[in-house]
């Protein structure tokens, strides 16, 4: 009896010690929202809600302008990996991403970005989203998401409301991330599509 009960103990120690070795990317999983009305199995064509940056871009200490174009990169590759195809002329949705941060106080005004998202990575990129997300249930803004959540957003091109929310909360926590990282984030957002 003594012998089993040893064993089992041991056994027991073996898997604690096992299961404290598993390392994760610092995500906590993806998560996604939509609209009642949102149908995102029958959105064929994309396109870009402000193509281009809005304004200046004017990146606080810390960030990295390549985190821009690697999230812009990944998520077009993802669409397209799942029969996305770009339109500018007549899309289904417009895609608009962002990344919270945290910031200064006096960066934390309303002044400084639209009510409903907050002073943020895509505002420091340039971009200055200006859409609604009246139906959109558990809706949050993005400046009360963790520090480093990937927020990709599917917006309806004519009434300009938010129909689809995808996020990794924290799966950005180094805003020098290499493409690879990103992509990976962007990859388990989009997957929830």
């Amino acid at each position: 009896m003594t012998s089993r009960l040893l064993k089992l103990l041991c056994l027991f120690a073996v898997a604690l010690s096992l299961n404290s070795c598993v390392t994760t990317s610092g995500s906590m999983g993806a998560t996604a929202i939509k609209t009642p009305y949102a149908t995102p199995d029958r959105y064929k064509t994309y396109d870009w809600y402000q193509p281009a940056p809005a304004d200046k871009p004017d990146y606080d200490k810390g960030y990295n302008e390549d985190l821009n174009e690697h999230i812009l990169r990944a998520v077009e590759e993802e669409l397209q990996e799942r029969g996305y195809r770009k339109d500018t002329k007549k899309p289904d949705v417009l895609v608009a991403y962002d990344v919270s941060v945290s910031v200064p106080e006096e960066k934390d005004k309303s002044s400084k970005a639209r009510p409903g998202f907050g002073y943020s990575y895509g505002y420091m990129a340039g971009y200055r989203y200006n859409y609604g997300h009246a139906d959109m249930p558990g809706y949050r803004s993005v400046d009360l998401f963790k520090q480093g959540t990937l927020i990709i957003d599917l917006v309806h091109p004519q009434s300009n409301m938010l129909l689809w929310r995808g996020w990794a909360e924290g799966g950005i926590s180094n805003f020098k991330a290499g493409y690879n990282s990103v992509h990976s984030q962007v990859e388990e957002v989009l997957e929830k599509l």
